[in-house]
Protein backbone atom coordinates (compact mmCIF):
# COMPACT_ATOMS: atom_id res chain seq x y z
CA UNK A 1 0.00 0.00 0.00
CA UNK A 2 1.20 3.28 -0.92
CA UNK A 3 2.22 6.03 2.26
CA UNK A 4 0.84 8.70 0.37
CA UNK A 5 -1.67 10.33 -2.52
CA UNK A 6 -1.05 9.73 -6.03
CA UNK A 7 -1.10 13.01 -8.16
CA UNK A 8 -4.55 11.80 -9.58
CA UNK A 9 -6.01 11.24 -5.27
CA UNK A 10 -5.01 14.80 -4.66
CA UNK A 11 -6.81 16.38 -7.83
CA UNK A 12 -9.67 14.43 -7.09
CA UNK A 13 -9.91 15.73 -2.93
CA UNK A 14 -9.35 19.03 -4.82
CA UNK A 15 -11.97 19.02 -7.28
CA UNK A 16 -14.89 17.76 -5.06
CA UNK A 17 -13.32 20.10 -2.23
CA UNK A 18 -13.76 23.05 -4.92
CA UNK A 19 -17.57 21.57 -5.67
CA UNK A 20 -18.15 21.54 -1.85
CA UNK A 21 -17.30 24.77 -0.50
CA UNK A 22 -19.70 26.28 -3.44
CA UNK A 23 -22.37 24.30 -1.53
CA UNK A 24 -21.42 25.68 2.20
CA UNK A 25 -23.96 26.31 3.86
CA UNK A 26 -26.76 24.25 2.73
CA UNK A 27 -26.82 22.02 5.83
CA UNK A 28 -28.14 25.11 7.84
CA UNK A 29 -30.46 25.93 5.34
CA UNK A 30 -32.35 22.68 5.37
CA UNK A 31 -33.67 23.31 8.83
CA UNK A 32 -35.64 26.22 7.15
CA UNK A 33 -36.63 25.04 4.01
CA UNK A 34 -36.04 21.26 3.77
CA UNK A 35 -33.59 19.32 2.30
CA UNK A 36 -32.77 20.86 -1.47
CA UNK A 37 -29.80 19.31 -4.14
CA UNK A 38 -26.87 21.24 -3.77
CA UNK A 39 -25.40 22.87 -6.67
CA UNK A 40 -22.74 20.50 -6.95
CA UNK A 41 -24.76 17.47 -6.56
CA UNK A 42 -25.43 16.96 -9.95
CA UNK A 43 -21.77 16.97 -11.26
CA UNK A 44 -20.82 14.74 -8.55
CA UNK A 45 -23.29 12.19 -9.51
CA UNK A 46 -22.17 12.67 -13.25
CA UNK A 47 -18.32 13.36 -12.91
CA UNK A 48 -17.23 11.02 -10.43
CA UNK A 49 -19.58 7.76 -10.25
CA UNK A 50 -17.34 5.50 -11.62
CA UNK A 51 -14.92 5.76 -8.94
CA UNK A 52 -14.14 2.86 -7.03
CA UNK A 53 -16.46 0.44 -9.25
CA UNK A 54 -14.41 -2.65 -10.36
CA UNK A 55 -13.86 -3.04 -13.95
CA UNK A 56 -15.98 -6.14 -14.45
CA UNK A 57 -18.45 -4.03 -12.95
CA UNK A 58 -18.32 -1.35 -15.25
CA UNK A 59 -15.18 0.74 -13.81
CA UNK A 60 -12.40 2.14 -15.38
CA UNK A 61 -9.47 0.77 -13.06
CA UNK A 62 -10.73 3.67 -10.22
CA UNK A 63 -9.36 2.13 -6.72
CA UNK A 64 -11.68 2.17 -3.43
CA UNK A 65 -9.50 4.81 -1.76
CA UNK A 66 -10.31 7.26 -5.07
CA UNK A 67 -13.71 7.20 -4.20
CA UNK A 68 -13.06 8.01 -0.46
CA UNK A 69 -10.90 11.20 -0.82
CA UNK A 70 -13.60 12.41 -2.77
CA UNK A 71 -16.11 11.16 -0.08
CA UNK A 72 -14.38 12.58 2.96
CA UNK A 73 -13.94 16.26 1.29
CA UNK A 74 -17.76 15.86 1.08
CA UNK A 75 -17.98 14.95 5.16
CA UNK A 76 -15.79 18.08 5.57
CA UNK A 77 -17.95 20.53 4.31
CA UNK A 78 -21.27 19.31 5.65
CA UNK A 79 -22.52 19.41 2.15
CA UNK A 80 -25.97 17.29 2.00
CA UNK A 81 -25.21 15.62 -1.31
CA UNK A 82 -26.24 12.08 -2.61
CA UNK A 83 -23.41 11.17 -4.08
CA UNK A 84 -22.32 9.54 -0.52
CA UNK A 85 -25.59 7.62 -0.35
CA UNK A 86 -25.52 6.73 -3.91
CA UNK A 87 -21.42 5.40 -3.86
CA UNK A 88 -22.62 3.20 -0.91
CA UNK A 89 -24.85 1.68 -2.87
CA UNK A 90 -22.69 0.61 -6.01
CA UNK A 91 -20.41 -0.46 -4.02
CA UNK A 92 -23.12 -2.30 -2.32
CA UNK A 93 -23.83 -4.11 -5.66
CA UNK A 94 -20.02 -4.25 -6.32
CA UNK A 95 -19.29 -7.34 -4.01
CA UNK A 96 -18.79 -9.99 -6.18
CA UNK A 97 -17.13 -9.66 -9.27
CA UNK A 98 -18.18 -13.23 -10.63
CA UNK A 99 -21.09 -12.90 -10.63
CA UNK A 100 -23.63 -9.85 -12.40
CA UNK A 101 -21.76 -8.09 -14.89
CA UNK A 102 -21.52 -4.19 -15.49
CA UNK A 103 -23.96 -2.18 -13.93
CA UNK A 104 -26.24 -0.52 -15.51
CA UNK A 105 -24.74 2.91 -17.77
CA UNK A 106 -27.64 5.14 -15.98
CA UNK A 107 -26.35 4.42 -12.37
CA UNK A 108 -22.96 4.89 -13.38
CA UNK A 109 -23.15 8.20 -15.42
CA UNK A 110 -26.07 9.56 -12.03
CA UNK A 111 -28.96 9.26 -14.07
CA UNK A 112 -30.22 7.20 -11.54
CA UNK A 113 -29.82 7.81 -8.25
CA UNK A 114 -29.74 4.64 -5.70
CA UNK A 115 -29.67 4.71 -1.54
CA UNK A 116 -28.74 1.64 0.05
CA UNK A 117 -31.02 -0.24 2.43
CA UNK A 118 -28.92 -2.06 5.12
CA UNK A 119 -29.82 -1.42 8.61
CA UNK A 120 -33.54 -3.76 10.26
CA UNK A 121 -34.89 -2.03 12.58
CA UNK A 122 -33.83 -3.15 16.47
CA UNK A 123 -30.77 -4.51 14.77
CA UNK A 124 -27.61 -3.20 15.45
CA UNK A 125 -25.71 -4.83 12.84
CA UNK A 126 -25.88 -5.37 9.15
CA UNK A 127 -29.50 -7.29 7.57
CA UNK A 128 -27.52 -10.18 5.85
CA UNK A 129 -26.90 -11.62 9.46
CA UNK A 130 -30.74 -11.63 10.73
CA UNK A 131 -31.99 -15.32 10.76
CA UNK A 132 -35.28 -14.31 8.97
CA UNK A 133 -35.60 -11.43 7.04
CA UNK A 134 -38.43 -8.68 8.44
CA UNK A 135 -37.90 -7.32 4.70
CA UNK A 136 -38.06 -3.65 6.56
CA UNK A 137 -35.14 -1.14 6.55
CA UNK A 138 -34.87 1.27 8.77
CA UNK A 139 -32.62 4.58 8.83
CA UNK A 140 -32.67 4.42 4.95
CA UNK A 141 -31.16 8.08 3.32
CA UNK A 142 -32.63 9.93 0.77
CA UNK A 143 -35.10 7.13 0.04
CA UNK A 144 -37.50 9.79 -1.37
CA UNK A 145 -35.03 11.65 -3.44
CA UNK A 146 -33.89 8.77 -4.94
CA UNK A 147 -34.72 6.30 -8.10
CA UNK A 148 -33.78 3.40 -6.65
CA UNK A 149 -32.99 0.85 -3.93
CA UNK A 150 -30.40 -1.55 -3.23
CA UNK A 151 -31.44 -3.84 -0.30
CA UNK A 152 -28.59 -6.28 1.38
CA UNK A 153 -30.21 -9.53 3.06
CA UNK A 154 -29.22 -12.77 4.38
CA UNK A 155 -29.94 -13.93 0.18
CA UNK A 156 -27.62 -11.39 -0.88
CA UNK A 157 -27.89 -8.14 -2.63
CA UNK A 158 -31.11 -6.60 -4.86
CA UNK A 159 -32.34 -3.86 -6.57
CA UNK A 160 -35.36 -3.77 -4.33
CA UNK A 161 -38.72 -2.57 -4.59
CA UNK A 162 -39.97 -0.37 -1.98
CA UNK A 163 -43.26 -1.70 -1.19
CA UNK A 164 -43.95 1.15 1.55
CA UNK A 165 -42.04 4.21 2.43
CA UNK A 166 -42.31 5.56 5.63
CA UNK A 167 -40.40 9.23 6.80
CA UNK A 168 -38.56 9.60 9.77
CA UNK A 169 -37.77 12.57 11.84
CA UNK A 170 -33.77 12.42 11.12
CA UNK A 171 -31.54 14.66 13.65
CA UNK A 172 -30.04 15.95 10.80
CA UNK A 173 -32.93 17.95 8.50
CA UNK A 174 -29.91 18.05 5.76
CA UNK A 175 -30.31 13.65 5.89
CA UNK A 176 -33.56 12.89 4.88
CA UNK A 177 -34.28 9.37 6.57
CA UNK A 178 -37.19 7.22 5.89
CA UNK A 179 -37.75 2.99 6.85
CA UNK A 180 -38.71 0.64 3.92
CA UNK A 181 -40.88 -1.96 3.12
CA UNK A 182 -38.76 -3.79 0.62
CA UNK A 183 -40.53 -6.46 -1.77
CA UNK A 184 -38.87 -9.98 -1.34
CA UNK A 185 -35.97 -10.25 -3.73
CA UNK A 186 -35.98 -12.86 -6.61
CA UNK A 187 -32.91 -13.08 -8.21
CA UNK A 188 -31.00 -11.39 -5.68
CA UNK A 189 -26.56 -11.51 -6.10
CA UNK A 190 -23.71 -12.44 -3.53
CA UNK A 191 -23.50 -9.87 -1.57
CA UNK A 192 -19.50 -10.57 -1.11
CA UNK A 193 -17.36 -7.68 -0.03
CA UNK A 194 -20.27 -5.31 -0.92
CA UNK A 195 -21.75 -4.48 2.41
CA UNK A 196 -17.10 -3.57 3.75
CA UNK A 197 -17.05 -1.35 0.59
CA UNK A 198 -20.39 0.41 1.58
CA UNK A 199 -19.42 0.34 4.92
CA UNK A 200 -16.07 2.35 4.31
CA UNK A 201 -17.80 4.97 2.39
CA UNK A 202 -19.59 6.04 5.16
CA UNK A 203 -16.25 6.09 7.53
CA UNK A 204 -14.83 8.48 5.03
CA UNK A 205 -17.67 10.94 5.08
CA UNK A 206 -17.48 10.32 8.72
CA UNK A 207 -13.77 11.26 8.86
CA UNK A 208 -14.40 14.14 6.90
CA UNK A 209 -16.91 15.25 9.28
CA UNK A 210 -14.35 14.68 11.66
CA UNK A 211 -11.63 17.19 10.00
CA UNK A 212 -14.54 19.95 9.40
CA UNK A 213 -15.56 19.92 13.27
CA UNK A 214 -11.71 20.12 13.68
CA UNK A 215 -11.17 22.63 11.19
CA UNK A 216 -14.29 25.30 12.94
CA UNK A 217 -12.96 24.59 16.00
CA UNK A 218 -9.48 25.46 15.36
CA UNK A 219 -10.47 28.50 13.72
CA UNK A 220 -12.53 29.39 17.30
CA UNK A 221 -9.43 28.66 19.33
CA UNK A 222 -7.38 31.20 17.03
CA UNK A 223 -9.34 34.06 16.59
CA UNK A 224 -11.47 33.96 19.78
CA UNK A 225 -9.54 35.86 23.13
CA UNK A 226 -9.80 35.75 26.81
CA UNK A 227 -7.81 37.07 29.13
CA UNK A 228 -5.70 38.70 27.33
CA UNK A 229 -4.96 35.98 24.81
CA UNK A 230 -6.43 33.35 22.43
CA UNK A 231 -7.96 30.53 23.47
CA UNK A 232 -6.20 28.08 21.83
CA UNK A 233 -3.09 29.00 23.95
CA UNK A 234 -4.64 27.29 26.84
CA UNK A 235 -4.05 23.55 27.88
CA UNK A 236 -7.54 23.10 28.32
CA UNK A 237 -8.75 24.42 25.01
CA UNK A 238 -5.52 23.04 22.63
CA UNK A 239 -5.46 19.55 24.51
CA UNK A 240 -8.72 18.26 23.28
CA UNK A 241 -8.14 19.72 20.02
CA UNK A 242 -5.16 17.80 20.03
CA UNK A 243 -6.80 14.67 21.17
CA UNK A 244 -9.35 15.21 18.33
CA UNK A 245 -6.85 15.58 15.48
CA UNK A 246 -5.31 12.46 16.44
CA UNK A 247 -8.17 10.40 16.71
CA UNK A 248 -9.30 11.59 13.39
CA UNK A 249 -5.83 10.80 11.50
CA UNK A 250 -5.94 6.82 13.21
CA UNK A 251 -9.69 6.57 11.85
CA UNK A 252 -8.59 7.93 8.41
CA UNK A 253 -5.60 6.22 7.97
CA UNK A 254 -7.56 3.02 9.34
CA UNK A 255 -10.18 3.65 6.42
CA UNK A 256 -7.33 4.12 3.88
CA UNK A 257 -5.99 0.87 4.81
CA UNK A 258 -9.11 -1.11 5.03
CA UNK A 259 -10.08 0.03 1.66
CA UNK A 260 -6.31 -1.24 0.00
CA UNK A 261 -7.15 -4.31 1.96
CA UNK A 262 -10.57 -4.95 0.70
CA UNK A 263 -9.32 -4.25 -3.41
CA UNK A 264 -6.51 -6.41 -2.95
CA UNK A 265 -8.22 -9.46 -0.95
CA UNK A 266 -6.60 -9.19 2.12
CA UNK A 267 -7.13 -11.62 4.74
CA UNK A 268 -7.95 -9.23 7.41
CA UNK A 269 -9.92 -7.43 5.35
CA UNK A 270 -12.86 -8.02 7.23
CA UNK A 271 -11.83 -7.14 10.34
CA UNK A 272 -10.23 -3.77 9.53
CA UNK A 273 -13.58 -2.57 7.75
CA UNK A 274 -15.34 -3.06 10.82
CA UNK A 275 -12.70 -1.15 13.20
CA UNK A 276 -12.26 1.56 10.70
CA UNK A 277 -15.95 2.06 10.70
CA UNK A 278 -16.16 1.53 14.32
CA UNK A 279 -13.06 4.03 15.03
CA UNK A 280 -14.34 7.06 12.28
CA UNK A 281 -17.73 7.41 14.22
CA UNK A 282 -16.11 7.70 17.54
CA UNK A 283 -13.94 10.34 16.32
CA UNK A 284 -16.28 12.07 14.04
CA UNK A 285 -18.76 12.06 17.95
CA UNK A 286 -15.84 13.12 19.83
CA UNK A 287 -14.31 15.81 17.38
CA UNK A 288 -17.78 17.28 17.10
CA UNK A 289 -18.49 17.65 20.97
CA UNK A 290 -15.32 19.23 21.49
CA UNK A 291 -16.00 21.94 18.87
CA UNK A 292 -19.07 22.56 20.75
CA UNK A 293 -16.87 22.65 24.03
CA UNK A 294 -14.39 25.17 22.43
CA UNK A 295 -17.08 27.48 21.25
CA UNK A 296 -18.14 27.44 24.73
CA UNK A 297 -22.05 28.75 25.79
CA UNK A 298 -22.39 29.58 22.06
CA UNK A 299 -21.86 26.35 21.01
CA UNK A 300 -24.72 25.03 22.44
CA UNK A 301 -27.12 27.48 20.45
CA UNK A 302 -29.11 26.65 17.22
CA UNK A 303 -27.24 29.98 15.56
CA UNK A 304 -24.10 28.35 15.85
CA UNK A 305 -22.09 25.61 13.45
CA UNK A 306 -20.87 22.93 15.88
CA UNK A 307 -24.22 21.01 16.50
CA UNK A 308 -24.74 20.55 13.11
CA UNK A 309 -21.46 18.50 12.74
CA UNK A 310 -22.52 16.67 15.45
CA UNK A 311 -26.05 15.49 14.20
CA UNK A 312 -24.52 14.45 11.29
CA UNK A 313 -22.05 12.62 13.07
CA UNK A 314 -24.79 11.03 14.78
CA UNK A 315 -26.60 9.96 11.80
CA UNK A 316 -23.66 8.49 9.97
CA UNK A 317 -22.79 6.22 13.00
CA UNK A 318 -25.80 5.02 13.06
CA UNK A 319 -25.83 3.78 8.96
CA UNK A 320 -24.47 0.53 7.75
CA UNK A 321 -24.14 -0.88 11.24
CA UNK A 322 -23.77 1.07 14.12
CA UNK A 323 -20.04 1.92 15.57
CA UNK A 324 -20.88 -0.42 18.61
CA UNK A 325 -21.74 -3.49 16.66
CA UNK A 326 -18.58 -2.37 14.21
CA UNK A 327 -16.63 -2.44 17.28
CA UNK A 328 -17.81 -6.00 19.22
CA UNK A 329 -17.69 -7.72 15.46
CA UNK A 330 -13.86 -6.65 15.00
CA UNK A 331 -13.08 -8.10 18.12
CA UNK A 332 -15.29 -11.12 17.42
CA UNK A 333 -13.07 -11.74 14.45
CA UNK A 334 -9.79 -10.96 16.18
CA UNK A 335 -10.44 -13.75 18.18
CA UNK A 336 -11.71 -16.50 16.04
CA UNK A 337 -8.58 -15.25 13.47
CA UNK A 338 -6.27 -16.29 17.21
CA UNK A 339 -7.91 -19.50 17.69
CA UNK A 340 -7.25 -20.43 14.30
CA UNK A 341 -4.32 -20.02 14.24
CA UNK A 342 -3.96 -21.80 17.96
CA UNK A 343 -5.29 -25.33 16.13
Amino acid sequence: MRATFTQEQQDIGRTVGALADADRGTARSAWSGGWRAPAGDGPLLRDFGLLGVPEPAGGIGSSLIDLLVAVEALGGRLVPSRFPAHAAAVQLLCGDERSGGPLPDEVLDGRRVLTAAVDVPGSSGWADAVPVDPLVRTLVPYAAQADGVVALGPAGVWFADPVRVTERQSLDPSVPLADLTVAAPERPRPAGTGPLRAALVVAAELCGVAQGAIDLAAEQARTRRQFGRVIGSFQGVAFPLAEAATARKAAWDLTLYAAWAVDTGHPDAGVQVHAAKAAAGQAAVFAAERCIQVHGGMGITMEADPHLFLRRAFVLDARCGRGSWHRRRAGELRIRARRAVRG
